[in-house]
């Protein structure tokens, strides 16, 4: 009885390995779990994840409690979204937008951790502030697990400089 229990184990634990390498492992995540794109995020909402896996970085007053401070720029909304969408797509091979791009202020990307592939979603947006700079937001949450052990942010700070 024994070894015909673990000898199922076995068999499912082989048939969920064999099933990621044909299916691929984004597309099975995303049939465990849902499309990780849920949608732009509400950065006026100012709702974050309950667990310890999102990270958020703002200009000075734009968000209430960021996880680190992020300067204005002197683009324009449009281009600073551009500049930092190139920016993550060269330094993330696995980074993709997933927005429609009808709004150039704002931009949406999904990424994949590099071995096991869980996806994490990247929301950038940029508001004109009243001194006639650009303030950015950046919030990044993963979609499966209640902890990222800091890669959302460090994947945050690496897009905006921060040591």
């Amino acid at each position: 009885m024994v070894k015909t229990v673990i000898l199922g184990v076995i068999v499912l634990i082989g048939a969920v390995i064999a099933a990621f390498v044909l299916i691929g492992r984004e597309r099975s995540w995303e049939l465990i779990a849902g499309s990780p794109d849920r949608g732009q995020h509400d950065f006026d909402a100012a709702r974050r994840s309950p667990h310890p896996n999102d990270a958020l970085a703002c200009s000075p007053g734009l968000c209430s409690e960021p996880d680190f401070e992020i300067a204005a720029v002197e683009d324009a909304p449009a281009i600073a979204i551009e500049r930092l969408s190139q920016r993550l797509v060269t330094s993330d091979p696995l980074a993709r937008r997933v927005d429609d791009r009808k709004d150039p202020s704002k931009a949406r990307f999904i990424t994949y951790s590099p071995l096991m592939r869980f996806p994490d979603v990247i929301h950038l947006e940029a508001r004109p502030m009243p001194d006639g700079r650009t303030g950015i937001m950046a919030y990044a949450r993963a979609q499966l697990g209640s902890d990222d052990m800091g890669k959302n942010r460090a994947r945050l700070e690496a897009l905006f400089g921060k040591p």
